[in-house]
């Protein structure tokens, strides 16, 4: 895919306004990320930041063009790979206005023409519009928006000799409790909790299917509270990078490791991968680039794209991007050598569900070895004793297929970290050592 990619979404206002129009609010946590630190034999200081420029505006109005780049940096000192999600969520406060039937007589500046009795609106009449042809029916009170009294206006009749140049006014007006635009969403305002996540983190991920990047159309579970069944992108259109390539269309091209965004269009999950790993001092492409207001909410409204970052080398990887489809984890490995991966790197002892075990894979040229062709050690650091029954399996192949190794974290096992030492030595080779890191909590 080389050209960009525009995607229709909904967008948002916060405050309250009278009558017309709005003020609208942007909210987004431009630095939310979560960053996997260690890393294999050389242990290096890895780490990586959300990059974000978004120019604010006073009140964003139908056909606003807002700049509004995402995109990654590598400032750490090793190679790492990252992946991000957007997460939108957006309220609408529907307004209704209710106006008279009739169209009421107004002055040369606009203004209706009124009076507190019919008599005086009469006496005004004669002296300022002698021409005006009317009668008595015509003059018609009505309690305008805001007031708490009644006015008599002329009403502007087509039988006027003068014309209808009259306009109608405006008798009532509501607004109602702000909405979520999807059902059961819920407004979380930046809340950090532990595990540097916030409430933000429950928003619904934005999807890269077919179907919504074909036709700009996502959400239809959603609904506009005037009945008209409108979704995201009825409201707001994304401008992507111009380096961006779907999973489908990057799997055809030879899933080959590529500079480009790789948005997966496989999952429900709406992640989008780095295509290949990036170095030190590296900046990845824009993923987003602008957002456009392309319809008015029909009331304020609160519009918000919040960023989920990843970042890990590949050591974590396994255990960090879960839900990673094969291939993309298939070309980040696509090197020679001697690798493990965990689908866990922090146990923490009595939770619920798990089963005291992490599992591990241990890799040659970019091949899973069977278990019992790997020595496998564990040892304790930090100065705390290793547990009787903190040990690993090493049973061989199950029905052909290689078993990976299994380290069982006894109960007793004291907080702290683990060292998982790996060595194999391939056929006609020399033995090769690779080292993990496990934090027990």
């Amino acid at each position: 895919m080389n050209k960009r990619i525009l995607y229709t979404i909904l967008a948002g206002i916060v405050a309250l306004s009278m009558i017309l129009g709005g003020v609208w609010a942007w909210a987004d946590s431009s630095q939310h990320k979560s960053n996997v630190v260690t890393g294999g034999n050389q242990n290096e200081k890895q780490d990586a930041i959300l990059v974000e420029d978004f120019e604010e505006p006073d009140d964003w109005q139908e056909g606003d063009d807002l700049k509004k780049e995402v995109w990654v940096k590598n400032t750490g000192e090793g190679r790492i790979f990252v992946r991000l999600q957007l997460k939108e969520y957006m309220e609408i406060a529907k307004q209704t206005y209710e106006y008279s039937n009739d169209y009421l007589l107004v002055d040369s500046d606009g203004r209706f023409v009124t009076a507190t009795s019919a008599a005086n609106l009469k006496v005004w009449l004669a002296a300022n519009m002698p021409g005006l042809v009317y009668n008595d029916s015509q003059i018609k009170s009505f309690t305008a928006y805001g007031d708490t009294a009644k006015f008599y206006f002329v009403t502007d009749e087509t039988t006027n000799l003068n014309g209808k140049y009259g306009k109608l006014l405006l008798t009532d007006y509501n607004q109602t409790a702000a909405r979520p635009l999807i059902e059961n969403a819920v407004r979380g305002d930046y809340d950090p909790v532990p595990g540097h996540s916030n409430l933000e983190c429950a928003y619904t991920p934005h999807l890269w299917d077919k179907d919504d990047i074909a036709n700009c159309e996502q959400g239809d579970d959603s609904e506009d509270y005037d009945g008209t069944g409108l979704g995201f992108h009825d409201y707001v259109e994304w401008l992507l990078g111009a380096q961006v390539i779907t999973l489908t269309d990057w799997i055809a091209a030879g899933a080959e490791p590529v500079a480009k965004w790789i948005l997966d269009d496989s999952s429900a999950a709406g992640w989008a991968y780095w295509g290949e790993a990036l170095r030190p001092g590296e900046g990845t492409e824009k993923l987003l680039e602008e957002i456009t207001l392309v319809k008015q909410p029909n009331g304020p409204f609160y519009y918000v794209i919040h960023v989920d970052m990843q970042a890990c080398d590949l050591y974590q990887l396994t255990a960090t991007f879960t839900g990673m489809p094969e291939e993309i984890e298939d070309s980040f490995r696509g090197k020679t050598g001697f690798y493990l991966s965990a689908d866990k790197q922090v146990f923490v002892k009595n939770n619920a569900g798990d089963d005291g075990r992490i599992t591990f894979k241990a890799y040659w040229n970019d091949s899973v070895i069977p278990a019992a062709n790997v020595t496998w050690s564990v040892d304790a650091m930090d100065g705390q004793a290793k547990n009787a029954y903190t040990r690993f399996a090493t049973a061989d192949t199950v029905a052909g297929t290689p078993t990976p190794g299994v380290l069982t974290i006894g109960g007793g096992q004291a907080p702290g970290r683990l060292l998982v030492t790996a060595v194999y030595t391939p056929s006609g080779g020399t033995a090769r050592t690779q080292q993990f890191i496990i934090t027990v909590k």
